[in-house]
Order: C-alpha cells, then structure tokens, then sequence
C-alpha cells in the first residue's frame, strides 16, 4: 500500500510538471498563430478590399474561428476577436497585445492599420522570442521539480 501511494505521489508531481510543460508549449504556438494572423490580415487589408468581418471569417485559425463563433462577431468583430484570443491567451503581456491589436484594427485607414499592424507584429516576435526561451528553460525544469515535489512528499509520510 505504501508502494502504491508513493508511486501515486510522484507521478502526481510528475504529471503537475508535465502540465505546466504544456501550457509553455501552448503559449508559443497560439504567439505563432497570432504572428501569422498579424501577417495574413496585412495583406488581407492592403490588397483586398474585403470588409474587416470577412477578412477574419475566412481565417483558419484558433482566434479567427474562436471570434466567428462569438455571439455578437457580426456587430463587433474586432471585439469578438480580442475576446477569442483572451480566452486562448492566458499571459498578461500577451492578452495586452491581443488588446492593443484589436483595438487598432478598422481604426483608421489602410496605411495607418498596415502601421499598427507592423508594430504589434514586432511585439509579437519580441514575445515569441521570451516564450520559446522559457519554455527551452524550464520544459524539463517542471517535470523534475514535479517528480521531485511527489518523492518529497513522499518521504515526509514515511
């Protein structure tokens, strides 16, 4: 029995650490995604004359469909945009982004939109770049710091 719930014990650490793990890989590919959604509505908006609600109901990924199934995306997409990726983004600096990148979205005209949209996409690979760094830091750091957590646990009940 001892046996039993000090195995339960570790890989309780040990799938905490894994967790944590996944979360730092989900924040680089949702930063990946949001880069490459930057870039596609640049050039949606400088060569084509698309509506801004178009352009964001014809992307593919996760904030672009997470903002067309919002309820009110017809009436105010960039909204429904900035509260898709608030849903997805769980970062302070990154849901801040996601704020300033809505917010300039329609806002002007189409040079002053490909202006704001170059200085988010700066932003975005300055976060990127601290995302895939921490997660090159600690993707192994966690799951041993979770093992670890569970045998420390586990020799304090023995």
């Amino acid at each position: 029995m001892k046996l039993a719930g000090s195995v339960l014990l570790v890989l309780a650490g040990l799938i905490w650490g894994l967790g944590r793990t996944r979360e730092l890989s989900q924040r680089v590919a949702y930063l990946s995604q949001l880069e490459v959604l930057i870039q596609w509505l640049g050039a949606g908006i400088a060569y084509s004359a698309r509506p801004l609600a178009e352009l964001i109901r014809a992307g593919d990924g996760p904030f672009c469909k997470g903002a067309v199934r919002q309820p009110d995306f017809s009436l105010d997409p960039c909204g429904a945009l900035y509260r898709a990726g608030a849903g997805l983004l769980r970062n302070d600096k990154d849901r801040e982004l996601m704020r300033d990148f809505t917010a300039g979205l329609g806002a002007s005209g189409a040079q002053g939109q490909q202006d704001h949209l170059e200085l988010c996409a700066a932003r975005t690979r300055q976060l990127l770049s601290e995302a895939r760094g921490e997660y090159k830091e600690r993707s192994r750091l966690y799951p041993g710091l979770g093992a670890l957590l569970g045998l420390g646990a586990w020799v304090l009940l023995i």
